[in-house]
């Protein structure tokens, strides 16, 4: 039996009762679990379900990115600053449509680690500033978004933008 509560959209499964394998695509209404097997979707019940472990979830590998980022920039000549934005947009539907209907704890996760790596990254390659858009909401991810830049020594001052659904950080 499976904790239905505890599966990610996309964790591969196995309906126990017909033993075929497919995708966790969410919950109907009814509360059963859908599953994605080739072009076809199944319900089943959480008893009814077992899962497999993934060959390797997906991970942003920002190292990677900006690897193909410099070799793209090699034969072009033109600079790798130019191409990489100064500003993050949080909202989980333009950062990743793929986890819209995730639990509200996951996406704050994603998205504070998203932020971390963009910060860093912007840190790294000596941005005076950059632009983190957290919305407004219920203040959940301005909040933690603050905690998070309190903690870079590099951050020199903040500034609250677009009636407080956004933060321009200055950098040493």
């Amino acid at each position: 039996m499976v904790d239905l509560k505890l599966l990610w959209i996309g964790d591969t499964v196995k309906i126990i009762s017909s033993g075929r394998v497919g995708k966790f695509e969410g919950l109907n209404k009814e509360g059963k679990a859908r599953i994605a097997v080739q072009e076809k979707v199944f319900l089943a019940t959480a008893n009814n379900l077992e899962k497999l472990e993934d060959e390797k979830p997906y991970e942003f590998d920002i190292d990677h990115f900006l690897e193909e980022e410099k070799q793209k920039e090699q034969k072009q000549k033109t600079p790798l600053k130019i191409k990489l934005n100064n500003l993050l947009d949080l909202h989980i539907d333009k950062l990743a449509p793929h986890m819209v209907n995730e639990l509200p704890q996951r996406i704050l996760e994603f998205q504070l680690a998203e932020s971390e790596k963009f910060i860093k990254e912007a840190i790294r390659l000596n941005y005076p500033q950059i632009t983190i858009i957290h919305g407004k909401g219920q203040g959940v991810l301005k909040e933690a978004i603050t905690h998070q830049l309190g903690g870079f020594s590099q951050v020199r001052f903040t500034f609250t933008k677009n009636q407080g659904g956004a933060v321009e950080i200055w950098l040493i």
